[in-house]
Formats: C-alpha cells, structure tokens, sequence
C-alpha cells in the first residue's frame, strides 16, 4: 500500500548522545557545530542555574581543556568569577624533604589549568547547545532498550510524555561510571580497586593561596588543595575505607586540626570547612570501547584516580 501523503518521515539522526552531563553535553556542541543532526537524552532534569553556594563542587580544566572549549564557543559563556587560575603547582611527600614546583612562566602559558564551578560549566553548556537548531534534547527521558538494523540504530525513551523510540546512525554513550546502557550492551568494563575513599569539601585557609595547587602525597592516600575564588580552596583528601567514618564524626574544627596534620602549614589555619562529600575510588576500564554504531566516551569508557585530576579532561579529549 502507498503511504499516507500526510505522514511525516521518520527523523534519523546523525548521532544519538545518552548522557547531558558535560561530557555529553560538550559532544553535542562539537558535533551541532559541524552540522550534524543530534539528540541528547538525559535522566536528570538540568538545574546548572541555581544559585552558587559555599559547597559548590569545582573541577580542575586542564591548558588543554580550556583550549578545547575555546574551540567550541564554550570557555567565553563560563561566568569569569567561576574560574580560577592555577599559576604554580606545588608536589610534595608527607615526611620526606623533596618536592617539585611548577609554574607557568616556565611553561610559557597564562596558566597551568583553572579550577571552575561545576554549576557554571553546566550553565555555559545549556546556553550554547541551546544556540543550535540542529541539536534536540530529550529530558529527562531514560533509555530503556536499544535495537540495531542495517543502518541505524533505535533507542526507545521513557519520557514524561509517554515512550518515545529515538533513530539514529551512531549512539555516544555518556552516561558515566556505572552506565546502565553499557552493561545491556555486555560491554564489561574492568573495575581495580584503589583501596582508597575521597573526602571532598571546600576550606578556608589562613593565607592567601596565591593561585598554587598542592598535591601531597602521604601513607594513606594523596592530598590535594586546589585555589578557588573568594579565598577558598578545594580539597580531595584521599584515605583509607577503614578511616572515612571517623573522618566524617569528627567536628569541623577537629577536622581541620586533621587535615592541618596532613597538610601542614603552608596555608596558614584552615579556619572554614564546608560541607564533606565522600566518593569511593575506582579504575574502570572496558575491553572495547566501541560496537557497531556504539561508542563509549568519559566515564562510562575510562574513570581513574583524582591524583592528577585528569577524570574531565580525558572526557574532554574523547569528545575532541
């Protein structure tokens, strides 16, 4: 039978991202501004406008990364007072004497990487997919089921308005560490266990940081100290599992009498703590990192230790 005049086509697009979070986010930029068609299908609702707050999560860019979302329209619609340069980087091994230091001037660039608001990078992000035509977004939707053929394949999308089936030439799945969609397609992924649990929250030091990153190695995990504005610093404490429940008893100020032991004094006191966030620490590695029409990016492919802050920045490298 001839089909009805008045059906529309079916739409196929040219690439289909699981996961809005900022690496999908960041691919869906690149790929709109070749002119690719794109839907992005994302579980959570996007809330990168709220306010700012005392615990605002940050993450470290790289040169690299800034140049990369320089490339893509991003770095310019991130909110200047949500980026703080690292100038200098200072490495050090809790109870022994040496330590290295670098610094931009030695490496001819502005800086050695930022330190940037989480929130202000999502906020950066919304506005410039939101620039193209040619990009569609589906949220909140989940992904409930993918089906292949000759060319193309299908997602079927659970949505508020009712299931929705989503065609597509080739599937991006960003959907992070403990991707749901990776595991149904028996892409298995390696998990090593670093023995090791991330306290993160922001400080208060008693000095100015003066732009400097410090990363201390100590007897049960690294120690970073990253600069934010305001005269604030981020910290990622990483330590034993056996440790992270008396950590997280201690009161504010016996925790920064704890983490001054670690530390030292290089900033001063810490006199301010905010609000500490645990993470379990993991490498994850998958035996493929694509299938046909599928491809894994950031941390649904790669997730390593923080140590050198490169989680985002791999992600980044992917979508480039």
């Amino acid at each position: 039978m001839p089909e009805p005049r008045n059906r529309k086509p079916e739409t196929i697009y040219d690439v289909l991202i699981v996961g809005g979070g900022m690496v999908g986010a960041s691919l869906a930029c690149a790929l709109g501004e070749a002119g690719m068609h794109v839907a992005v299908i994302e579980a959570v609702r996007f809330q990168s406008d709220q306010q700012p707050s005392y615990d605002a999560r940050t993450i470290a860019l790289s040169h690299g990364s800034r140049r990369i979302f320089e490339t893509l329209g991003i770095w310019d619609l991130i909110e200047p007072r949500a980026i703080c340069p690292i100038n200098s980087i200072h490495v050090s091994d809790r109870g022994h004497p040496g330590l290295a230091h670098l610094d931009c001037a030695d490496a001819g660039v502005d800086a050695l990487g930022y330190v940037v608001e989480n929130r202000a990078i999502g906020a950066a992000l919304i506005t410039r997919t939101g620039e193209f035509d040619n990009i569609e977004t589906a949220c909140p939707a989940t992904v409930s089921g993918i089906r292949f053929d000759t060319v193309s394949a299908s997602l079927d999308c659970s949505t508020e308005q009712g299931e929705r089936s989503l065609r597509g030439r080739l599937v991006v799945v960003a959907d992070g560490g403990r991707s749901g969609l990776r595991e149904a397609l028996g892409m298995h992924v390696q998990t090593d266990d670093y023995q090791q649990t991330a306290i993160v929250c922001n400080v208060t030091p008693g000095l100015d940081h003066q732009h400097c990153a410090y990363e201390r190695f100590t007897d049960t995990g690294p120690l970073a100290v990253l600069p934010m504005n305001d005269r604030r610093c981020w910290c990622v404490w990483a330590t034993r599992p056996d440790q992270v429940d008396e950590l997280l008893g201690l009161s504010d100020d016996e925790f920064l009498a704890r983490l001054q032991q670690r530390f030292g004094d290089r900033l001063g006191r810490f006199r301010r703590v905010g609000e500490r966030l645990v993470y379990p620490l993991a490498r994850n590695r998958v035996d493929l990192q694509f299938r046909e029409r599928v491809v894994l990016i950031g941390n649904a492919a790669h997730t390593v230790h923080p140590v050198a802050a490169q989680g985002f920045n791999l992600g980044l490298r992917d979508v480039a």
